[in-house]
């Protein structure tokens, strides 16, 4: 093995200097084993990763060049893998936060981070995100220069010709639990770039100490701002979040008399819908005590054990909508994992997630995803509803469709076993191409959806380099609001948990032990023959 994993290392390195870039079917390069168990096998399986998955990471494919703002994705052929109709010139604040993720973790110094922003040239990676950023931060002041009404949130929207407009039947409706995502990585950019611009002051690096200036103090005004406006905008009282804002004149400036209810729904989940919920207690502009603590007590009812049976024994966790992975995206962004019972609960769901695959031999993971097809051309939708029944509230929840970016919450709570179950579905028909992972495969490896998308392909990258919640803590015990973070957390989780972890089972993560069935060719442009 460990010889294996010397050659492994030595052939990619080589092929890195020389005239020739790794083949993008990489992952039929390592097994399984390998991956879990060999320690420099793994990180060179994570930097052909960031590798491929950078070729999604350009101008024209994953975001827009002029206005720095993400597409939502990308259509691929479905025979050879190339970029293919429809561009999707659409997205949401749900995307720019994963994109904002990686730039903050390039900017942050992470080697693998680096390479994704640039892969043509990691070196150079710092100046790429620094462009980016400028280019956002110009986006959104110019949207909210525009449509003063959104205060600064942001709608699905469109990337036209003539510029950045809200999306079909988001014309004057904003949501609270994609900004939600958003904030926290306009959060952690600001750590990112405060703690920057103080090296760079010490080193006199004045060719850095303006721009960084600049962003910095653009960044912090427009965290300001969202907070201002935040609770005006999406807080009903009574406790209550609205899910959706619906805005009377999107041409006038933020007032209470401007914003109503768009539906009796609310943001009360104890999943991604969370981060709005931190934000409006810790910076929101407004709140009394009282109402801060009214919020965490009309979200308790949707925070719930549930019980899974392995041959072991039952596991408590935390009981999911759908146990969507997409559920787990809160933990990329804040320091749940600090808090020992959210941690412990947290572990536990990762661990059921990989033993509910293994033992229904299931060869993948479940997370929201598109649907697939047979073909190009054809609108299959979207299914929210994959997971795992046993513990979700949706008790119609689908078990045929799998997706890489299943494994991120596992990578992000083991990171040899999480890549074990990435790598495993990596190796399934079609599911790496010139532009890295493919969007999702059914269960009998006959059908996958040919395009993609930030949500089930870079979420899973930014697992792999630890998210943001490392930098988001720091600014928190800066900014003195740790402690309150703290304080929540542990309370909600002990209220429901803390009487029912001991009789909880004991168990380990458990690797995948089934191949996707090989029912379709590869990619043209990306086999095990293609260079």
């Amino acid at each position: 093995m460990f010889l294996k994993c010397l050659l492994i290392l030595f052939c990619t390195l080589f092929s890195l200097i020389g005239a020739d870039a790794p083949t993008c079917r990489f992952a039929l390069k390592y097994t399984t084993d390998e991956i879990s168990s060999c320690g420099s096998c793994r990180t060179q399986f994570i930097q052909d990763v960031m590798f491929w998955e950078g070729h999604f990471h350009q101008p024209g494919v994953g975001y827009h060049a002029a206005t720095g703002l993400t597409y939502d994705g990308h259509g691929i052929n479905y025979t050879t893998g190339e970029l293919a109709d429809p561009l999707h010139y659409w997205s949401a604040a749900s995307k720019e936060s994963i994109h904002l993720m990686m730039l903050a973790k390039a900017l942050d110094g992470d080697s693998n981070a680096k390479v994704f922003i640039n892969y043509n040239n990691p070196d150079k990676a710092e100046s790429t995100a620094l462009e980016i950023l400028q280019a956002k931060i110009k986006s959104y002041q110019l949207f909210n220069t525009t449509y003063p009404g959104f205060g600064g949130y942001l709608p699905w929207y469109y990337i036209t010709s003539s510029g950045v407009i809200p999306a079909n039947g988001w014309e004057n409706r904003v949501p609270s639990l994609d900004n939600g995502e958003m904030i926290w990585a306009i959060y952690a950019i600001i750590q990112v770039l405060q703690s920057n611009l103080q090296q760079y002051t010490l080193t006199q690096m004045s060719d850095k100490i303006n721009l960084y200036q600049t962003l910095l103090s653009d960044y912090q005004d427009y965290f300001k701002m969202l907070a201002q406006n935040a609770k005006i905008m999406f807080y009903h009282g009574n406790g209550l979040i609205r899910a959706v804002v619906s805005i009377k004149n999107v041409s006038e400036p933020p007032s209470p008399d401007n914003y109503a209810d768009d539906c009796e729904c609310w943001l009360n989940d104890p999943y991604e819908g969370e981060l709005f919920a931190f934000f409006l207690d810790l910076y929101a502009s407004g709140f009394t005590d009282q109402e801060k603590e009214s919020i965490w007590v009309n979200k308790r009812g949707l925070l719930q054990a549930a019980h899974y049976d392995t041959p072991k024994g039952p596991v408590v966790v935390q009981r999911g909508w759908w146990f969507s992975s997409h559920e787990q995206w809160k933990y990329l962004e804040l320091p749940y994992v600090e808090v020992p019972i959210n941690n412990l609960i947290f572990m536990n769901g990762e661990k059921i997630r990989t033993w509910n695959s293994r033992l229904k031999n299931i060869p993948g993971l479940f997370a929201s995803v598109t649907n697939v097809t047979t073909r190009n051309g054809e609108d299959t939708g979207y299914i929210s509803a994959l997971g795992i029944p046993e513990i979700a509230f949706q008790p119609a929840v689908s078990q045929e469709v799998i997706t890489p970016y299943g494994s991120f919450p596992i990578i992000y709570a083991n990171q040899p076993v999480g890549l074990a179950w990435y790598h495993s579905m990596l190796v399934g028909p079609k599911m790496q191409g010139p532009y890295g992972s493919t969007e999702s495969v059914n269960v009998e490896g006959t059908e996958i959806a040919p395009v993609l998308t930030w949500d089930s392909k870079i979420t899973t990258v930014v697992s792999i380099v630890g998210g943001v919640s490392d930098i988001v803590s720091k600014g928190l015990k800066t900014d003195m609001k740790f402690n309150r973070f703290y304080e929540i957390v542990d309370r909600e989780w002990r209220l429901v948990f803390e009487d029912l972890i001991n009789n909880s089972t004991k168990i380990d993560f458990v690797l995948p032990s089934l191949k996707i069935p090989s029912n379709l060719p590869d990619f043209t442009q990306c086999s095990a023959s293609f260079q």
